[in-house]
């Protein structure tokens, strides 16, 4: 099965979740994706990242999941 990227439009076999506009990315589209614990994985694509609301949200979600673990 073949599915479209929502960003940029190309034909992927497998695809990633925005984590905070939620469109169905491809690799390439990806900025940035970080393992909170084994099972939990972070990703946000290169237009949320220009945002700085979420790209900050991005970042203090990261260390705060982290520090509430550890």
């Amino acid at each position: 099965m073949v599915f479209t990227c929502e960003r940029c439009k190309a034909e992927v076999f497998k695809y990633l979740q925005c984590g905070y506009c939620g469109r169905s990315i491809c690799n390439n589209c990806i900025k940035s994706s970080k393992k909170i614990t084994k099972i939990n994985r972070i990703v946000i694509c290169k237009s949320c990242w220009s945002d700085m609301k979420k790209r900050s949200t991005y970042k203090n979600r990261v260390t705060m999941i982290a520090s509430k673990l550890g």
